[in-house]
């Protein structure tokens, strides 16, 4: 008789708990809805990406555990465009979603800001992103909110709707302006104009006191080219440095853009100049295959990737400077800058 009772017990507390994880079950899938990886009623932002952004976008609205609803596996196959992305959700915290955030908006949860968004988790982490290394030196250089270091609500300054496709396209990963940008120089000069845009305005060059105005000397004073820079759109035809060096494919009357001589994110060189030859997208074999360094304001190495003379010495890089009129010191900024020479047919920059 007692055994009779204690098995009648048992199957009391079994179907109790399969009661119990049913209802959890259930729960569950009401919070994330009959199909979790679809919401059609969410609106999309400019590239196309689902926008979380009012209760009936999304059932599982308010709720910051994304993982519950969206495991691993179900990640890799929405992500399947870019794998180094869905790679790196699995390096992360479940609780980690400020990537989430950043692409389909707040899903209503309250006190979301740009540090939300958590860029540097993985951006300033080898381990999960390989081009992290880009954030090492200069780390304040780009310091836009004027905290001390670079952090996430710098990244959104420049970055915004983003794809994270591991390709950068100008027309879609920078959408901060109304304009839609066609090449990093683009970019670069909407803040790089001196009027503030995005709230920001540029620090003035060290070697000039009051100049902030980067798109003017680049492309002139509203488009006259006689007062822009010969590396901007003004044709240096009869002014040249030294020579091109053998095997570039440069000319006198081309642009050369910002990434040719700057690098975006870090440098271990002032202003951001760049340590690579391979910058220089139009430079011979030689000088992309060079390191650059510059020292204090001597940007010898940097001029020799496109500029030699027959006779010039070699410079720390392997490269041949140019032969400067005697008199001249190593100082490079106190005759080359931008809008060095404004307008004059002189121009030194």
């Amino acid at each position: 008789m007692k055994e009779h009772i204690a098995t009648k017990r048992g199957e009391s507390v079994r179907v109790f708990i399969y009661c119990i994880v049913s209802l959890m079950i259930l729960a569950s899938a009401a919070a994330c809805g009959s199909n979790s990886s679809s919401n059609s009623s969410a609106q999309k932002n400019a590239i196309g990406i689902p926008q979380l952004t009012d209760s009936k976008s999304h059932s599982g609205w308010e709720r910051e555990d994304c993982s519950l609803c969206h495991p691993s596996n179900q990640l890799d196959e929405i992500h399947s465009y870019n794998p180094a992305l869905a790679d790196s959700f699995k390096k992360v915290d479940a609780d980690d979603i400020g990537a989430c955030l950043y692409c389909h908006g707040t899903n209503g949860i309250k006190g979301v800001t740009a540090e939300s968004y958590q860029c540097t988790l993985c951006h300033a982490d080898p381990s999960v992103v390989a081009s992290a290394s880009l954030f090492g030196g200069h780390a304040t250089m780009h310091d836009l909110d004027g905290d001390g270091k670079i952090g996430n609500s710098d990244c959104v300054i420049c970055h915004q709707y983003t794809d994270m496709n591991g390709a950068v396209n100008f027309a879609r990963d920078f959408r901060q302006s109304t304009e839609t940008y066609t090449s990093a120089t683009d970019f670069c000069l909407t803040c790089h104009d001196g009027n503030g845009a995005f709230g920001i305005t540029p620090p003035v060059l060290a070697f000039d006191g009051d100049f902030t105005n980067i798109f003017d000397t680049f492309r002139g004073i509203a488009g006259q080219t006689l007062t822009a820079d010969i590396h901007g759109a003004k044709d240096g035809l009869g002014q040249t440095f030294g020579q091109f060096r053998p095997g570039a494919s440069y000319t006198s009357a081309m642009e050369i853009g910002c990434t040719q001589c700057h690098e975006v994110h870090t440098s271990d060189n002032s202003y951001l100049i760049t340590r690579f030859g391979e910058s220089a997208e139009d430079a011979d074999a030689d000088a992309l295959d060079a390191s650059v360094s510059v020292t204090g304001n001597n940007f010898t190495e940097l001029c020799a990737l496109c500029h030699m003379s027959p006779d010039g010495a070699i410079t720390g890089n392997g490269l041949q400077e140019v032969v400067h009129p005697s008199g001249y010191d190593s100082n490079c900024t106190n005759c080359h800058y931008h809008g060095a020479g404004y307008g004059d047919k002189t121009n030194l920059f």
